[in-house]
């Protein structure tokens, strides 16, 4: 890979990144419990319920890799080992059945715009604390992040998708 000198200032800024993936994390989690209440569609509820039990499993080793890296001053080998064994807790997401249930309500096509909107933006965050970082460890950690938040836009999307057929269905 070539030599790089890492400075405190470098750390800083990639302690700042997983700072903010860790609070987007949780507003990710909170959105999707409450979205789980509002919508009446079980399929909708479930995903949510996963993506919610995800990202508070992503949030707890998020905190455990902040908190070593802020005792050590440096980011371990395998930080992305760690996140995708964690994320592997959280099991298989669900897939939409177009036979199950009926067509979406406004809550179910509201909530999920907004999902979307925020994977999007958590996918932004991750990507582009990628391409900032110099350290190979976080680095190699983000690189996996970001393509694991455009997945779970992408089953959003099939979700909408599946709803957009069943409205247009007569």
């Amino acid at each position: 890979m070539g030599n790089f000198k890492h400075t405190p200032q470098d750390f800083a800024e990639e302690m700042r990144d997983l700072e903010l993936g860790i609070q987007k994390e949780a507003d990710c989690r909170d959105f999707y419990l409450q979205s789980a209440e509002q919508v009446s569609d079980a399929r909708v509820k479930e995903l949510y319920r996963w993506l919610a039990n995800a990202a508070a499993l992503r949030i707890d080793a998020l905190e455990s890799a902040r908190a070593a890296a802020a005792s050590s001053q440096e980011w371990s080998a395998g930080m992305d080992e760690q996140i995708k064994a964690t994320d592997a807790q959280a099991g298989e997401s669900p897939t939409f059945d177009l036979t199950m249930g009926g067509k979406p309500g406004r809550a179910e096509v509201t909530t999920l715009r907004q999902a979307i909107e925020l994977e999007k933006e958590i996918a932004s965050i991750y990507f582009t604390a990628a391409q900032r970082s110099r350290e190979p460890n976080i680095r190699a950690f983000y690189r996996y992040l970001g393509p694991v938040e455009e997945s779970h836009k992408q089953l959003l999307e099939s979700y909408f998708d599946g709803f957009m057929k069943l409205a247009t269905k007569r």
